[in-house]
């Protein structure tokens, strides 16, 4: 019995070495791995902080968006002051263009019903010529002294009125016909013919298409890269690109955004339109357009313009 006790003693503690034993080497097979492992990739842990920190640099060009404009750029009213017509309007007689034409400065629009306006330089012109008349023989009898100063002076204020009467009746006949202000484009038509319309009736807008002219707000912290002269590239939502100057910056800030306002000028616009939206961005100094080499009239420059003279017939 004693032998037997003894003899499963051993088998016991034997059991337990050899557990002990395998644990050991399971241990070791695991740190043994983990060192492998490591030296088998040495850049694994550099490449994961190299793309953290590639990822942590912030992108030094700001974009903004913005949206072109012309600075010519206006909507045109009737100018005549017919007191017959005051609170009645004037009858529109003949459009001389269409929407989208080219127009020269002073090119003949529309026609306006003008009988009242000839009507008063009729009744203005003898006026004028009689008060000049009578002028011209009183000063010949002021140098002799057949009359007095006063009525030399009565005479002067004579003519002077009949003259400047004249001169707005002529002026209000001319603005029978509404011409274009400066060159450009006809971008709308409000009227036609027989329509009857007044000073707060607008007839056609007129756009010059070329420069052109965009309105960025720059924080207050990097507006002095954008100083006079400046190089911005602008793109077009079609992918277009083009590069302006800065031409005005604003003296002050606006305290609610903390921006300046930068405007920046365009003159070769080549497919960029009014109203047109676009990402502004500042351009490496190299890109600067330079002195300008030529009119640039915006898209379809090459088409012609019509002359002054012209009455689109």
């Amino acid at each position: 019995m004693i032998d037997n006790r003894a003899a499963k003693r051993r088998g016991a503690w034997i059991g337990f070495a050899l557990f002990g034993a395998m644990l050991s080497a399971g241990c070791a097979r695991e740190i043994g791995s983990d060192v492998g492992d490591e030296s088998a990739q040495p850049g694994a842990d550099a490449s994961r902080v190299t793309v953290a920190l590639a990822a942590a640099v912030p992108d030094a060009r700001r974009t903004f968006q913005t949206n072109l404009y012309s600075e010519l750029d206006a909507d045109l009213y009737s100018r005549l002051m017919v007191e017959e017509t005051a609170g009645v309007g004037i009858p529109v007689t003949a459009i001389h263009v269409e929407l989208g034409d080219r127009v020269a400065e002073g090119r003949l629009l529309a026609t306006l019903e003008a009988s009242d306006a000839r009507l008063e330089v009729q009744a203005a012109d003898p006026e004028a010529e009689i008060a000049a008349s009578n002028l011209h023989r009183v000063e010949e009898l002021a140098s002799s002294g057949a009359v007095s100063q006063t009525e030399r002076e009565d005479a002067l204020l004579r003519s002077r009125t009949a003259d400047a009467a004249l001169a707005k009746a002529r002026l209000n006949l001319s603005r029978t016909e509404v011409r274009a202000p400066f060159a450009g484009v006809i971008s709308r038509r409000y009227v036609r013919v027989g329509d009857i319309v007044d000073d707060e009736t607008p007839l056609f807008r007129v756009t010059a298409m070329a420069p052109l002219r965009a309105r960025l707000l720059v924080p207050e912290s990097e507006v002095a890269e954008f100083a006079r002269g400046a190089p911005v590239r602008l793109v077009a939502a079609d992918g277009s690109e083009g590069i302006a100057e800065v031409i005005l910056l604003s003296p002050t800030t606006d305290p609610g955004s903390g921006t300046r306002e930068v405007i920046v000028e365009l003159t070769r616009v080549g497919d960029f339109r009014p109203g047109a939206s676009a990402t502004a961005e500042l351009a490496a100094p190299e890109e600067a357009t330079g002195p300008d080499t030529g009119p640039d009239t915006g898209p379809d420059a090459s088409s012609s313009t019509e002359s002054p003279e012209s009455d689109g017939q």
